[in-house]
């Protein structure tokens, strides 16, 4: 279950089977400082991607620091975003919840309940559910089933650790129809300072 600081001033909406791994640690060389704690608005960055992620799944893990989302932590062995899903994975399993996993970064802070929610739907059997950025399948925003997270155990096994290579070897589905749920601004990524000022600027923050 979310912990009592998760839920303070989050509308939460629960999901069957639906969980979610919100990915705080991990390296930030192009920003400098750590990206899960920049001030974004009132709150943090993390705190933003957060606000979306606790309102369509239950429980919800930080895979890294607690940077101000109020989420219950798993450690971060800082191999990778792709051993950060396994290390999330597991101990979801741990506390007995099985089902999709929407997994998200801490520096996708504009992104809605209602565009995870369009992407995680999109799982529909396959092995995982990504939307199509560019042309490109963008992997931090997305729905793996338990499928996906075995594959993903045998590749950090034999010391793969880059989601594309999970991507490479599943049956994966590209939402194309993203723009449907909402506004390319909800998937910017935040790597350099001047993609912070465009996020603050479609958020209305100075």
């Amino acid at each position: 279950m979310l912990s009592a600081g998760a839920r303070q001033g989050y509308r939460v909406r629960e999901m069957a089977e639906l969980h979610g791994l919100l990915l705080t640690g991990g390296t930030s060389r192009r920003m400098i400082v750590d990206k899960a704690t920049l001030r974004f608005g009132t709150s943090t960055l993390a705190a933003h991607a957060a606000r979306a992620l606790v309102a369509i799944a239950d429980p919800v893990l930080a895979v890294g620091h607690e940077a101000g989302t109020g989420l219950e932590t798993v450690d971060d062995p800082k191999e990778g975003p792709l051993v950060a899903l396994v290390v999330g994975a597991d101990e979801l399993a741990a506390r007995g919840a099985t089902g999709p996993i929407v997994l998200l970064g801490c520096d996708i802070p504009l992104i809605s309940p209602h565009m995870l929610s369009h992407i995680a739907a999109a799982l529909d059997g396959h092995d995982a559910a990504v939307p199509d950025v560019d042309g490109r399948p963008q992997p931090m925003v997305g729905c793996y089933a338990q499928s996906a997270i075995a594959v993903a155990r045998d590749l950090v096994a034999r010391e793969h650790r880059a989601m594309h290579e999970l991507l490479a070897h599943i049956d994966l589905f590209q939402v194309r129809d993203w723009h449907d749920a909402g506004g390319p601004e909800e998937l910017i990524d935040v790597d350099t300072p001047e993609d912070l000022e465009e996020a603050r600027h479609h958020a209305g923050y100075p």
